[in-house]
């Protein structure tokens, strides 16, 4: 028996009154109206949970928003966390303005998956429904639902209902699975306190899987629990997993220090900052309030904060770019989504994307990087990146980051990625310190190394690596001096043992004893340097053929397939890949290498 995919969340999506909450309850058998006056006034105010099994053994939990514009932030704070949906229309009323703004609010959050359910169908006759399908289908051209299925039900008879479980089956078969980079994440939309258990936070996870016993920080409160157990739709999980709704019983704090908008996260995985820099979308930046402070709704909260569109040279094309400033700091990385409204007004102003969440530029002068690819823009915010903030710098796993910035043109210093051009202007500034030194005190054999580090803002370590770039100066004895003339390195006794080496496995290269050495081969080209790793130019050459070959047969290959024609590991696939990469052999495509424009036939 195949073992059902795992669960996940769904929001629903609409204007007022148009049978969202009465679509889950024809769904699940389950009211997802939690409060007495929402029963009594038939008016959802806040967010409500359901969940069912669909036709395929897939378990789905609903987070039921209002559709009301006088409790749109409900609204958001449901749909901060969630990449599908579905978005509800009556047939009776046709398109509304809720139904407009929660199609917009979608997009601006990244939920690019759905369906369409137009509901009340039996309380019209064919040709209304009709128009109501033809203006359904008119307005989700050009946006995140665009090309989605459109199915007619009517709650109350029943008629339908089958199909909208097949059809958002289907659409959660199709999605991308939720991104697991072990970083949890959670954003609470409730917290309260069970008799007999505590604290209760709930939410909608995503980033890694969550189990009894985890500790987790609870941002930006600044505190720290202990898990006692999670719950998925009412059950006792043995973990919970992204894209999931879970219920989590947190033990170590107390529920009247969480409210809605926080996070539960993994320790330390994530920088908390309070300033980013964004991408805006869809913004009128004519319509941004005069003083720029507007309300940000961040995963389940909202903040008013202030915004500063960045000012752009004349000739740099279109999205806009800000600097936000929030009250507090936020567990936040990069491709981030959020909203920006106009609380006074009541209207949605539109997106920001997360660029930079430790910008470095003053406002005047962001512009120009953001517009970069992600490592270029990170090399060039930051000129000196540690590994082990990488994934709190680029949000991604830490292998997709050190690829990246190799891919950017980054080399590796002692634990650092560094932007070339920044440690060729620190070569050059240890040539001028060491020839000064020199002039001071012609009869020492050099300046001493850690003295030129601490005068550069760098370890030892990184500068020891740094000058092994440089030909021209020799590191011995704890000093940097000028380096006298040499014989090649590939003729030398220790050149060609380390040669040989390198050529008698090729794929699983030693790392060097002596830096320095390496890298004069690969000056003398008989040794190829990648991000930190060398090779000899024969197995470069030789992995060159093996990969042409492969996409010729094959037409695409990921990372686990080359690494498997290499028979080597992904530590050093990587770097291989983003060496072919920059020579145009290969073009990454999402997950894929495909043919680039020097794969050749």
């Amino acid at each position: 028996m195949s073992e059902a995919p795992p669960a996940r969340a769904v929001a629903t999506a609409g204007h007022v009154d148009h049978g969202k909450s009465s679509l889950v309850r024809a769904l699940t058998g389950q009211d997802p109206d939690r409060f007495a006056e929402e029963r009594r006034r038939g008016l959802t105010i806040d967010l409500g949970f359901a969940h069912t099994v669909l036709p395929s053994g897939r378990e789905v939990g609903f987070v039921d928003v209002p559709g009301h514009v006088r409790f749109i932030g409900n609204m958001l704070a449901g749909v901060g966390a969630v990449d599908v949906a579905v978005l509800v229309v009556a047939a009776t009323d046709g398109w509304m303005p809720q139904s407009e703004e929660h199609l917009r609010i979608l997009g601006l959050v990244g939920a690019r998956h759905g369906m369409v359910a137009v509901t009340k169908a039996g309380l019209v006759d064919t040709d209304t429904l009709e128009l109501a399908l033809l203006e359904v289908e008119e307005r989700l051209a050009g946006t995140a639902l665009e090309g989605a299925p459109v199915v007619t039900c009517d709650s109350r008879s029943g008629e339908g209902i089958a199909d909208v479980r097949t059809t958002l089956d289907a659409v959660l078969a199709s999605a991308p699975p939720p991104r697991a980079d072990g970083r949890v994440r959670l954003w609470a939309d409730r917290v309260f306190a069970a008799p007999g258990a505590g604290t209760i936070v709930t939410g909608t996870l995503t980033g890694g899987a969550l189990a009894a016993g985890d500790v987790v920080a609870v941002e930006p409160a600044g505190l720290t629990g202990r898990v006692r157990g999670v719950e998925t739709h009412r059950r006792r999980r043995d973990r919970g997993w992204p894209g999931s709704r879970v219920a989590v019983n947190l033990a170590g704090v107390d529920h009247r220090a969480l409210r809605r908008g926080h996070a539960l996260v993994t320790p330390g995985a994530w920088l908390l900052t309070s300033t980013v820099d964004v991408r805006l979308t869809g913004v009128d930046v004519d319509a941004l309030p005069r003083r720029g402070t507007v309300h940000l709704h961040v995963g389940s909260g909202s903040h008013r904060v202030r915004l500063r569109v960045l000012p752009h040279d004349a000739d740099l094309a279109a999205p806009a770019f800000a600097r936000i400033h929030l009250p507090v700091p936020l567990p936040l990385a990069p491709g981030d989504r959020m909203v920006v409204r106009d609380a006074g007004r009541q209207v949605t102003l539109g997106g920001a994307e997360v660029l930079d969440v430790a910008p470095t530029a003053r406002a005047a002068e962001a512009a120009r990087n953001l517009g970069r690819s992600p490592g270029e823009r990170l090399l060039a915010s930051h000129g000196w990146i540690a590994a082990e903030e990488l994934e709190r710098l680029g949000g991604r796993a830490r292998p997709d980051m050190e690829a990246l910035l190799t891919g950017a043109g980054a080399v590796r210093v002692g634990t650092h990625f560094v932007d070339p051009d920044v440690v060729d202007r620190l070569l050059d500034s240890a040539r001028a310190a060491v020839a000064e030194h020199r002039r001071a005190h012609p009869h020492e054999p050099g300046l001493p190394l850690p003295e030129l580090a601490t005068a550069h803002g760098i370890t030892v370590e990184a500068m020891r690596t740094a000058l092994a770039r440089a030909s021209d100066l020799t590191v011995a004895g704890g000093v940097v001096a000028p380096a006298s003339p040499r014989a090649s390195a590939s003729e030398t006794p220790a050149g060609r043992d380390l040669l040989a080496a390198l050529e008698a496995s090729p794929f699983n290269p030693p790392d060097p004893d002596d830096i320095g050495l390496a890298k004069a081969l690969a000056r003398e080209g008989v040794a190829v340097e990648v991000g930190g790793t060398f090779f000899s130019a024969g197995a470069v050459d030789t992995a060159r053929s093996l990969v042409r070959h492969a996409l010729r047969e094959r037409g695409s290959l990921t990372v686990a397939e080359a690494r498997d024609l290499f028979g080597t590991t992904r530590k050093y696939t990587l770097p291989l890949l983003a060496r072919l990469d920059a020579e145009g052999v290969t073009r990454r495509h999402g997950d894929e290498r495909r043919a680039g424009p020097a794969a050749g036939t």
